[in-house]
């Protein structure tokens, strides 16, 4: 039960991770745009789509490669 727990907290705490890291890398790029100031990453906006993008489907994606083959 215990394990069942951890894999689903590290699952979406990653995920969330993604997410939050893509949201502030697009933020970060546009107002460095906005503001003429040293670029923080070149393609930062696409980048940072591609995180939460990411973000968003790998909880989903990890459980189910964990629990495959499993029985419920």
């Amino acid at each position: 039960m215990w394990q069942k727990i951890k894999t689903y907290f590290i699952a979406h705490v990653v995920g969330l991770a993604l997410v939050l890291g893509g949201w502030y890398l697009s933020i970060m790029n546009t107002s460095a745009d906005r503001w003429q100031a040293v670029k923080f990453l070149s393609g930062a906006n696409l980048v940072g789509l591609i995180m939460i993008l990411i973000g968003a489907y790998f909880p989903e994606i990890w459980i189910a490669i964990k629990n495959r083959g499993q029985k419920s």
